[in-house]
Order: structure tokens, then sequence, then C-alpha cells
């Protein structure tokens, strides 16, 4: 869901002759022209392609991970949220549904059982009143429970770690949006400011960049960075929110979160230690259960106005590290620019032939030590004891290799402008096998 898709509103207000869908689910298009200072409060900027997402969102997609049926209730078991109902509904699920909040009798018995002050999970067993047995999630933010999350577990496999994790996620994703939700504002005025700066509109962009150097600490100059930190495509918007979340705690000064391009959640913050920072997102990914696939930074500039070309820089480098590991697994731009050059050239593997004739014959020949040795000694700048001691072969043999490549080849190697074609082509080539444009 994104900001121009909609607002949802959460609270499920009371509407005379609805029915459980309707009640459920209401329509959650924002009408043309509404005035979004009415935002609602239970609306947070997340991980979700630079939109906003809510606890309907985040039920849902916990719904669809665990593959059953999941409802949130507030602190005062009102019913906050809940999923589309599977075949494990049963008739308290109905009346929960139906009235938006647990019957007196059924509250009572959950209290009883502590729900209301437990701050792990519980099963709490409703067979006296003809229902299901149910697994309670709390949510607690600063010491106060904001509310729970229901699961029906009779009947159903038994949750495994990836379900677990998914709930983690979610209750912590759920903290922040209910405790928004209970102070009427869903962002402060810096959370606006931050999560404008990649705004579709240009204008918009540069205003917000303008107000962030002016009032919220943000510098224009290579101490201020942008992180990009791409993971696996398949990682569910629970769990890249709840990554995003640890990220900011963890690093509060160096990564603000400010939205996701594609598989990339993009950060602001000043620049830092670049191992320190490598290590938290490492080690925040691993806990989160998210693949981690590369981090790319961009410095912003004395002149920059606007924060998007810089965010492109920093998800471009990303894509690079992802794709040739041997560049570690975070870079700035100025250490991968060739390969950002590279990555701009059209990927049609046929064109190699235009740019290099020798380096397609490289790819293609049989032996694959001759694409080695060529490309090594480019590397190396002819510096031929380089050459030797990377290749661990004694000079006669290099001389023989050299003496034996393919005509093209040969001719390539002595002309400056073809020898520099041929050198960022077998980089190309690198590049295109990298990314499957070549298998």
């Amino acid at each position: 869901m994104t900001i121009d898709a909609g607002w949802y509103n959460a609270d499920l207000d009371t509407a005379a002759d609805l029915s459980v869908a309707s009640s459920v689910w209401p329509n959650q298009q924002q009408a043309a022209g509404e005035d979004r200072s009415r935002v609602r409060a239970d609306l947070i900027p997340l991980p979700s392609g630079s939109g906003a997402t809510t606890l309907q969102d985040l039920i849902d997609e916990l719904s669809e991970v665990l593959g059953r049926s999941v409802m949130m209730q507030d602190s005062g078991f009102r019913l906050v949220a809940a999923s589309a109902q599977g075949e494990d509904i049963d008739e308290l699920q109905v009346r929960t549904l139906l009235t938006r909040t647990l019957a007196h009798r059924e509250r009572e018995w959950a209290e009883k059982s502590g729900v209301a002050r437990t701050r792990h999970p519980l099963t709490v067993d409703f067979a006296e009143f003809g229902a299901h047995e149910r697994f309670v999630i709390p949510i607690w933010a600063d010491d106060e429970q904001l509310g729970t999350i229901w699961l029906i577990t009779s009947g159903l496999p038994p949750l495994g770690e990836d379900d677990f994790r998914a709930i983690d996620a979610t209750v912590a994703v759920a903290g922040t949006l209910l405790q928004a939700r209970k102070r009427g504002a869903a962002r402060t005025a810096r959370e606006t400011v931050f999560h404008a700066l990649l705004s579709g509109d240009p204008s918009t962009r540069r205003e917000a960049l303008a107000v962030a150097v002016r009032s919220h600490g943000i510098r224009r100059g290579p101490e201020t960075v942008v992180r990009a930190v791409t993971v696996g495509e398949d990682a569910p918007v629970i769990l890249r929110a709840a990554l995003g979340h640890a990220l900011e705690s963890s690093a509060r000064q160096a990564l603000t979160f400010i939205g996701e391009r594609g598989t990339a959640l993009l950060f602001i913050g000043r620049l830092s230690p670049q191992e320190g920072i490598d290590e938290v997102i490492r080690s925040e990914a691993e806990r989160a259960g998210v693949l981690l696939k590369g981090v790319g930074a961009a410095a912003l500039s004395e002149h920059d106005t606007d924060l998007l070309p810089v965010a492109a820089r920093a998800v471009a480098t990303a894509k690079v590290v992802d794709l040739v590991p041997e560049l570690g697994s975070c870079a700035l731009p100025d250490d991968v620019g060739p390969w950002l050059l590279l990555a701009d050239v059209l990927a049609d593997p046929e064109r190699l032939q235009w740019y290099s004739p020798a380096a397609h014959a490289l790819l293609h020949d049989p032996d694959p030590t001759r694409r080695q040795t060529v490309e090594v000694l480019l590397d190396a700048a002819n510096h031929i004891r380089e050459v030797c001691d990377t290749l661990h072969i004694h000079r006669t043999t290099l001389y023989y290799r050299l003496e034996n490549m393919p005509e093209v080849v040969r001719n390539a190697l002595g002309n400056g402008m073809q020898r520099s074609a041929l050198h960022l082509a077998l980089k190309l080539t690198r590049y295109w096998e990298s990314a499957g444009h070549i298998r």
C-alpha cells in the first residue's frame, strides 16, 4: 500500500447494518482531494514501496505467512485489525468480528488467564465457551501493554521457527504503530520531513532536504551519507519493517530510515566508521531473518539540493556489491566507479563483439586460462612479476601463453584503445555473468 493508494481506518468505526466483511475490511481508498492533514494516527512509514504500513497491513501479512486467521485487539480487548477468516473460525471469532470486542464473560476469562498482565505469549483454553484454544501474544512499549495478537491453534499445525520470527517482527512494528495511534499523531515533524526526502515530486524533495538541513541536523557535505541496504526479494514486509526499526535503534546517528526503492531499504545519517556500521547491519539482518545482499553508501555534496540522485547512487553501488562478491559487503561509489559504469551498459551479451572482438573471443575460448591470464595482465598494468605471482606461473610460461593467444587478442593487446576496451569488456563480461545475463 502506498501513500497515494489511500489510508486504512484501523479503528473499525461503528456503522449500522455492516456485514462481517465490511466491518473488518472497509474501503481503503482515499477520496480524491481528501485533506491529508486528516491522516490517521495508526499509519507509519515503513518499508513497503516507500509508502505507509498500517496495523491491517501487518495482520494481513502475518496471516499469509502463518497460513491461519489472525486478530489484533487493543488493551481494552477491542478489535483493531483482523485478517481474512479461514476454516479455523469459531463462534467466539464471529462474535468478536461482529461486535468488535471480546464478550464480557470471555473477557473475564482472558483476564483471569493473565492476558492483560503477561509479557510473554501464552495459551488460553476457551473450551468452556465452546470455542478453540487461542495463542495470545502481548504487545508492550514503555512498560504498558498496548494490545494483543490472537491466533487459533486448535486443529492446526504447530508454529515453526519462521512463524515465530514473523510474529516477533509483527510485534516490534505493531508496538510503534499502536503508540502512534495512541498519541493521536502518526508522524513527528522530523519523520514527515525525512520521508519526504524521496517523494515523487522534485519540489517536495528539495524542500524536504532544505528543511532537514535547516532544522533536523542534516549537513550538506561528505559527513552525511545515504545507505542502501539491499535484501532478498522474498523478504516479507513485516521482516523488512522489523529490520528497518532495528537498524534505526542500533545506529540512530548513522541510520534513519527514509524509504525503500526496490529491494533496498534506504537510510540517511552521519558518516561513521564503516566497519562498525557494516557489522550492525549484518547482525541485525541475521537476527531479523532477512537475507542481506549488499550495502551501498553515497555521500551528499555541498551543492546537493535533491537527495534522490544520492540515493540512486547508493542503490546502484549496493547492486554492484551484490553481483561482485570480491568487493566486500559494502562500498562507496568511489570504490566501484568502473563497475557502476559497466552496470549502465545495455545488458545485451551479443553486443560484446561490438565493444571488443578480443573479449568476445576470450569469452568463447575453450581454454579458460587464456581469459584469466589476459585479465590479470591488464589488472596489473603489464607488471610481469605481479602477473606471475598472481597466477603462480613462471615468466616463461606467461610469455608462452601470450604468444599463443588468438590473433584478435594479440592485436588488441598491442593497441592502446583496443586494450582499454578489452579490459573493460572483460569486466563487463564478469558483471553480466554475475547478473545471469551470460550463463
